[in-house]
């Protein structure tokens, strides 16, 4: 039996390989049982399922594209969010063969060695980009474009259904004409033969899945280095020390008429599988794992609020710290946010530090934290470097970059600061000691968002932008600052436990971010209509 998980490192050797899903509307035709949608998620889960030791991301696209999974052999992972997909995974109407092949390359960036491969599943209609010139630009990477195209050439309905599912009509164009969308195979098979690739239509029998197969087993492979990925744990261990117990049991009831030679191969047999599961309890993964009970105890108490009784629980999770376990790296980073909640921001650093690993899914996110926690402790340059780190993690993240610039915005202050005290130390060696005491510098009570404060004093005013900035993102987000199970799960967390700020404060933050907002709708609704006036078409 297997309960309860483990983060375990592997090694294996593979390709890389993203795989690039159109969420466009017309994915929702349903020329192919029960939809274009369904059918491709379907052969994702059928091509990973199958995978043996190659890494696999994930880009998702219709009028833009999204990289939705890095690069990785956590295979759960990699389902858990193809299978999370739906046609409004992406807010941009459309679909961008040329975008979604363009992402998909960059993910290979810092990919060395081995074949590299894009598996694009689509309908084929595009409306904007050029996918034959993306499809160059990859195959001068040395990358090649598989492309599995789903629907009827012929064409079919896109249905549009009710809050109760069923088909209230079927989509029509801003003409009020309904609309076909047809399988382009064509643009497919162009792009596929400019990337050195294969074009392969979808069949009811998955045949175009084991001809990806067939072509990635005589591809060159790789050696992957180590990942950590979520594993099962095998309990198989008491079942079987009860049956042995019992053999051993009926070992020594044996009675002497049952002869000598019988009962010594007997109880050698006994003696044998007894040393088997001493040999397995002695294993790596047995010894030195966190502490589960202790980490929902604390995440538990996270939830409450009470985030010195989580960071409490985390610790004792974690055992002896000078020798932590091998699984331990997102009881760290519970750690670290428990600690950040708590207004520890010093410890926090180093308990995110502590979380790090160049190949663990939480990386961009403990990067983000940290640097947060940087900032928090007034320490500018070193939050700086954290968010760029992050950055390579999370390329698209606008808080990170929001974060960044306001953390270089504060680095210069502190620097203009740093200068002008200096000026202000040599005014003052010419000046009386009575007028030194008597007349504050002026410059103080200006620029006190930078000042460096005691880290056990209130932080608050350490984080204020400065005057031309106009929000600040600097708690730990509800993505990025929930507690996590040592097998890295995500848990809910609401908005109201993160904040740190004051209500005044937090209310002009609120007020800054909603007028953003507005002003990034308008931007997207902008774009979407140029594409539109250019292209017509929004399925």
């Amino acid at each position: 039996p297997r309960f309860g998980s483990q983060l375990v490192k592997v090694e294996r050797e593979g390709i890389d390989l993203v795989i690039a899903l159109d969420v466009s509307l017309s994915m929702l035709a349903e020329d192919v049982q029960p939809n274009r949608m369904e059918r491709a998620k379907r052969e994702i889960v059928d091509l990973v399922e199958g995978l043996q030791g190659d890494r696999v991301g994930l880009v998702v696209f219709a009028g833009e594209a999204v990289a939705l999974c890095p690069l990785t052999v956590d295979y759960d992972a990699a389902l858990m969010l193809a299978r999370s997909v739906d046609v409004f995974s992406v807010s941009e109407p459309g679909s961008a063969l040329g975008d979604a092949i363009e992402v998909a390359t960059a993910m290979f960036e810092g990919s060395q060695g081995g074949d590299k491969v894009i598996i694009l599943i689509t309908d084929g209609e595009n409306q904007t980009g050029d996918p034959d010139a993306a499809a160059r630009l990859a195959a001068e990477q040395g990358i090649r474009v598989f492309a599995i195209g789903l629907g009827n050439p012929k064409g079919e309905l896109i249905p549009e259904r009710g809050p109760d599912g069923t088909v209230v009509g079927y989509k029509k164009d801003a003409r009020g004409q309904t609309v076909l969308s047809r399988l382009d195979e064509a643009t497919l098979q162009r792009v596929a033969q400019a990337s050195g690739g294969q074009y392969l239509p979808a069949t009811s029998d998955g045949l175009e899945i084991q001809a990806v197969y067939d072509a990635i087993a005589g591809m060159q492979r790789k050696l992957i280095k180590g990942e950590f990925v979520e594993r099962r744990k095998e309990r198989f261990v008491f079942p079987l020390a009860a049956a042995l117990f019992l053999l051993l049991l009926d070992a020594m009831l044996t009675t002497r008429a049952s002869g000598s030679r019988n009962r010594v191969l007997h109880t050698g047999m006994v003696a044998l599988a007894l040393a088997a599961l001493g040999l397995l309890n002695t294993s790596p993964a047995m010894a030195g794992s966190v502490k589960r009970g202790q980490v929902r105890a604390g995440n538990k108490a996270y939830h409450n609020g009470d985030y010195g009784k989580a960071f409490s629980m985390y610790r004792e999770a974690l055992g002896d710290s000078t020798r932590p376990p091998k699984d331990a790296q997102g009881v760290f980073y519970n750690g670290g946010n428990a600690l950040y909640m708590d207004g520890k921001y010093e410890p926090a650093v180093e308990y995110y530090q502590r979380s790090y690993s160049p190949d663990s899914l939480l990386t961009g996110r403990m990067l983000y934290n940290r640097g947060n926690a940087l900032l928090k402790g007034g320490r500018a340059k070193e939050a700086i470097e954290s968010y760029v780190q992050a950055l390579q993690y999370l390329p698209d993240d606008e808080d990170t970059r929001h974060n960044l610039e306001l953390a270089l915005a504060m680095s210069q202050q502190q620097q203009q600061q740093q200068e002008q005290q200096q000026q202000q130390k040599g005014d003052q060696n010419d000046q009386s000691q009575q007028k030194d005491q008597n007349q504050p510098s002026q410059s103080d009570s200006t620029s006190s968002y930078s000042q460096q404060q005691p880290q056990d004093g209130d932080q608050d005013e350490q984080q204020q932008p400065p005057p031309d900035s106009t929000q600040t993102r600097q708690q730990p987000d509800s993505s990025r600052a929930q507690p996590q199970e040592a097998d890295s799960t995500m848990a809910p967390l609401t908005e109201e436990q993160m904040r740190q700020l004051s209500p005044e404060d937090a209310m002009r933050i609120l007020q800054a971010l909603e007028d953003r907002e507005q002003e990034l709708q308008k931007e997207r609704r902008k774009a979407a209509f140029r594409k539109l006036k250019r292209s017509g078409k929004d399925w």
